[in-house]
């Protein structure tokens, strides 16, 4: 019994193999760079546009899980955020008038569902990339205290790029990424949005704007 046991587990574990190896399975992790800028909103005041935003600029860790045409990726991050606003005949402030306001730093869990086409070229992979994101900021704080309703600034995006494995070994490859990205508004955006429409402000003069930015990408990785 217990070898019929033992050979039925085989059996199972090469069937298993087999599969992961038509589909290409690897997994793997590294670190990532993300740079969002554009985030906010912005009015006419005569023939001036006026913008009010963020940019957010992360740094963190992530683990992947691909197949051959598709890769799902998990990120962990922290942000340090700036406000921007850019005023009448283009007068610009980072972080206020005098560039000294506190900065807002956030912890941001984000994940992303990219299609991938592979290029065989030997040692070296390349793939085009496209897909969606989704970043969940999990904390907001000002100096040190935090700052309710983190989840008001959370983004839907996607991703568009290229990407690149160069092979190790058999099994171990150093993966590259870089992508563009666009986000939509945040709920804090559209809520100030609407809240300026109903003060009186002309619904056609006044927009919220999409993030957009690079994000780079570095990881070892193992195939099966």
């Amino acid at each position: 019994m217990q070898k019929k046991l033992i050979l039925a587990l085989l059996m199972i574990a090469l069937a298993a193999g087999g599969a992961f190896a038509q589909l290409g399975l690897s997994v793997g992790g590294g670190g990532l760079f993300d740079l969002s800028a554009r985030n906010g909103v912005k009015t006419k005041i005569g023939n001036d546009d006026v913008y009010e935003g963020f940019r957010n600029m992360s740094i963190g860790g992530f683990i992947f899980f691909d197949v051959t045409y598709a890769e799902l990726n998990v990120s962990f991050a922290y942000g340090s955020i700036s406000s921007v606003y850019v005023g009448l005949d283009g007068e610009k402030f980072v972080n206020g008038q005098n560039g000294n306001d506190t900065k807002l730093s956030a912890m941001q869990f984000g994940f992303s569902l990219l299609g991938k086409y592979p290029i065989n070229m030997g040692k070296l992979t390349i793939f085009p990339l496209f897909g969606v994101d989704y970043n969940i900021v999990l904390s907001v704080k000002n100096d040190g205290h935090s700052i309710d309703n983190p989840g008001y600034n959370n983004q839907f995006g996607l991703l568009a790029g290229i990407g690149g494995d160069i092979n190790l070994t058999k099994s171990l490859f150093f993966r590259m990424e870089g992508l563009f990205h666009l986000r939509l508004p945040t709920k804090n955006y559209n809520d100030a949005k609407d809240l300026a429409v109903k003060g009186g402000a002309d619904k056609k003069e006044i927009n919220t704007t999409w993030g957009m930015g690079p994000q780079i990408k570095l990881a070892l990785g193992f195939r099966f």
